[in-house]
């Protein structure tokens, strides 16, 4: 699951990936099909947006181990079932085992001790992400972290994690905190460029 928190893909994004949409070289780039946006492109079956990624050079060496170690084929985390509706079947079924087992997992964990404040305020109130979605939480983990480590930096967020504009992150996490504002000015150092301003040609200008 180390590749979702990178990527903050959703469930079937992360389960459907395939070999063909990851190129190493000469930009690390990564593309996943989000059935949830529905912008005219089909993928094994259904309708959705494919979102091109570039994540960190922490998840390329992520993806590379994967690529070393996972078996030979077409798609990252199953065999190619040779159709469209059986892939994707596959592909369902390999979300909800993870599903089925991030959820033990969570399940066998004290929550309150390892949360952040926001994800325990996200996932807790009606424990939708521990007992329903639990992949869900790592989307909304990945934004929390690369929101920190961008200093803020929304669009790039918006675009890495699969989110169309930056209103649900603002939404979500409440905007640019002020501490993460000072700390952005105090490194700025932004000079204009210099206008030489003649008086007597601005009086004349006024005049008109």
């Amino acid at each position: 699951m180390n590749i979702d928190l990178h990527t903050g893909a959703r469930a079937f994004a992360m389960a459907s990936m395939s070999w063909d949409r990851v190129a190493m070289s000469p930009v690390f780039r990564v593309e996943q099909f989000e059935p949830k946006i529905k912008k005219g492109s089909w993928y094994l079956t259904r309708e959705g947006k494919w979102w091109v990624k570039y994540p960190t050079e922490e998840c390329r060496a992520i993806v590379e181990t994967a690529h070393d170690r996972l078996p030979k084929r077409d798609f990252m985390f199953f065999d190619d079932a040779r159709s469209d509706k059986a892939n994707c079947l596959k592909a369902h079924y390999f979300a909800k085992r993870m599903t089925a087992r991030f959820r033990k997992i969570f399940s066998e964990l004290d929550k309150r001790s390892w949360l952040n404040e926001k994800t325990r305020i996200y996932a807790l109130g009606d424990a939708l992400y521990f007992d329903g979605r639990p992949l869900h939480l790592f989307r909304h983990t990945m934004a929390q972290y690369y929101l920190a480590a961008t200093n803020w930096s929304l669009a790039y967020v918006a675009s890495l994690g699969g989110w169309e504009n930056t209103e649900i992150l603002n939404k979500c996490y409440g905007g640019i905190p002020e501490h993460i504002k000072a700390q952005i000015a105090k490194s700025l150092h932004v000079k204009f460029d210099t206008m030489n301003l003649n008086s007597s040609l601005m009086v004349e200008s006024l005049k008109f």
